[in-house]
């Protein structure tokens, strides 16, 4: 475990040393003597003793980072280094409901399709390096100013691997520039991290006038990202490894879904050509067969028209396929008469035992839809799928069925017939006008915010206007909020607490002042070097939260007491926090593209460090400038 202990620990123990080498420290020039220090009391010492035992169970992960945060919590409530109160400050901060909040409002764009709709619009046709990194980089950073970015980079991936492979290109070259500007984007606005929250929280505390506006980090955030998203396509073109087997891969990617539909009277497709329905209904390179009077037209030509009694094959990801199914008059061919509800639609894939039930029969003689509460979209046999009417094909043990449903699948009860090889997933089916709904609450969030409502208000209204539409259910609002993140959070502003009432956070703000001085500039660029290497080993909200007592007191004691200084600190904290490129350990992102990319440790380092240190110098300029230390 030895390589997983960062510079940070040894920073933090060098600290403490520095700090019983003398009661009075040389005075250097352009160093400040902090004259009558005072010593910590056994609860600061006891509090220290916490933090080293709590970073060595982060960083060894002996228990889960929310467990290990309560943990230490408790024990400072128990010892009583903190009050009861103290120890649920983090529970009854409306910092906790709006990110709780804002996790169903991110769900609900999942579910109703946005997300995946952008995922798949977003690739560029271009072979050019630099054009195809903009064209992606750009709108994931954009998008992550107002959503979670580890949704993002989830549902980019897969995407992007893809893209990299059909272009004959390791995806090692595309995953870490995206979870690097997944990243980068969140610096811009109030809500593009959990952290600008945690923050913002903080400063209320301090003043209740010194939050944040929703825009108000983009002055230092917005050139950050830009510059940044310039160095890491430059940085990667060079330094990321071609390390994928493109071959190998291409053949290890899941197999397409293809999916049967018969185009009735009423539906809007009829007398009408691929091109004119292409992007609206569905995209054209999807329709890959038309059967017409049993005649098959393979790989229809855009000016081909469609016509009533048409049989239209499709090939494509389940989410398009199931799409299809919002289609008015556009019926399945597998079961015409199955309706799902684009609001709560789930996919389950299940290959049938040897003991089922099923073996030796059909669909249509068993009444599968009834008793099995979900429609058979499509069957395979040796990896193959099984053409004709879905219904008269008669099954076999090893066939693999895919299910859909229009809600939730008790695969369960059936565990004598099916093995599940895809368990129960909500897909993410994309209704253009529920869409749309979706997008303006969204945008409407953002511009409440933006004139001023208080960000709970306007997070919570637009959850409320989402359950009430329809748009997401009450259940899966509930499944949606990310309960391990919320108690981490909510411990460790007790822990904060402890740092800040005991003395430890001015004990360390005194050796913080005497390395790097009171230059607003030296300061800053302390501070957030400090911040950023806490941040690659532990979370960036736990490195926010027990850093920014110990910045504020940096600024106290160097003199900086105003207004503008408490949010100058803010700000420093919050960029210093998600400033987290070097380790793949250093943010979620990094961990989603980690086994898809091929990646190794060192391929973080060599890309991160140059980011990191950019970023720093960027902020360390930038910073007390805007928001100047006075």
């Amino acid at each position: 475990m030895i390589r997983k202990i960062s510079p940070l620990l040894f920073l933090f123990f060098a600290l403490i040393f520095i700090c019983d080498l003398s009661a009075t420290p040389i005075s250097e020039p352009g160093m400040v003597n902090p004259e009558g220090i005072r010593e910590l009391s056994w609860k600061g010492w006891f509090t220290i003793g916490i933090l080293v035992v709590m970073f060595v169970a982060l960083i060894r992960e002996i228990k889960p980072p929310d467990i290990v945060m309560l943990v230490a919590a408790g024990v400072l409530a128990v010892t009583g280094i903190i009050s009861p109160r103290q120890l649920l400050i983090g529970f009854s901060s409306d910092v906790i409901v709006t990110i709780a909040l804002l996790c169903v409002v991110v769900r609900t764009w999942e579910v109703n399709g946005l997300l995946n709709t952008f995922s798949q619009h977003v690739l560029p046709k271009t072979t050019h390096y630099f054009k195809q990194m903009m064209g992606i980089l750009v709108p994931v950073a954009t998008l992550s100013a107002f959503m979670n970015n580890t949704v993002i980079v989830l549902m980019m991936t897969p995407v992007l691997r893809k893209y990299a492979l059909s272009l004959k290109k390791s995806p090692s070259k595309y995953l870490i520039p995206l979870s690097y500007a997944s990243i980068v984007g969140g610096f811009c606005t109030l809500i593009g991290t959990s952290t600008n929250l945690i923050i913002d929280g903080l400063l209320r505390q301090q003043n209740p006038t010194a939050g944040f506006s929703f825009f108000e980090l983009g002055y230092v955030g917005l050139p950050i990202a830009i510059i940044s998203l310039f160095v890491i396509i430059g940085v990667g073109k060079y330094f990321l490894p071609d390390r994928v087997d493109v071959a190998t891969a291409v053949a290890e990617e899941t197999k397409e879904f293809t999916g049967e539909f018969i185009v009735s009277e009423e539906c809007p497709l009829v007398n009408r050509t691929i091109k004119e329905v292409s992007g609206r209904y569905f995209r054209g390179e999807l329709l890959v067969e038309i059967e017409r009077d049993k005649r098959k037209i393979t790989s229809p030509a855009p000016f081909e028209v469609i016509l009533e009694g048409d049989r239209l094959v499709f090939a494509g990801d389940i989410n398009q396929i199931a799409e299809l199914h919002a289609v008015k008059g556009l019926k399945s061919a597998a079961d015409p008469h199955f309706k799902l509800d684009v609001g709560s639609s789930h996919f389950s894939e299940v290959v049938i035992s040897a003991n089922s039930f099923l073996v030796g029969k059909t669909l249509k003689t068993i009444n599968f839809r009834n008793n099995y509460g979900a429609s058979v979209m499509a069957v395979y046999r040796d990896g193959n799928r099984i053409m004709g009417n879905v219904g008269d094909i008669i099954l076999d043990a090893g066939d693999t069925l895919v299910l859909l449903s229009s809600e939730e699948w008790k695969g369960e009860r059936f565990k004598r017939d099916f093995y599940y090889i895809h368990a129960d997933e909500k897909l993410t089916i994309f209704h253009p006008w529920r869409a749309g709904m979706v997008l303006a609450i969204a945008v409407g969030m953002v511009v409440l915010a933006w004139l001023g409502l208080p960000i709970f208000l306007s997070v919570a209204a637009a959850t409320l206007l989402y359950v009430f539409t329809k748009s997401i259910t009450i259940r899966e609002a509930q499944r949606s909020i990310i309960w391990n993140v919320l108690l981490l959070i909510a411990s460790s502003f007790a822990v904060a607490k402890a740092v800040e009432v005991t003395g430890v956070a001015a004990y360390f703000a005194q050796i913080l002042l005497t390395i790097f001085g009171t230059n607003p500039f030296l300061l800053a660029g302390g501070v957030l070097l400090v911040v950023s290497l806490f941040s690659q080993v532990l979370s960036n909200n736990t490195a926010a939260l027990l850093l920014f007592p110990i910045a504020l007191n940096v600024a106290h004691l160097a003199g900086y007491t105003s207004f503008e200084s408490l949010k100058s600190v803010g700000v420093m904290v919050a960029v210093g926090s998600s400033c987290a490129f070097m380790l793949p350990t250093g943010y979620q992102t990094h961990m989603i593209v980690y086994g898809p990319g091929g990646y190794h440790l060192t391929d973080f380092l060599k890309n991160g460090v140059i980011l990191n240190f950019l970023i720093i110098l960027i902020g360390m300029a930038l910073i007390p400038l805007i928001w100047p230390l006075s």
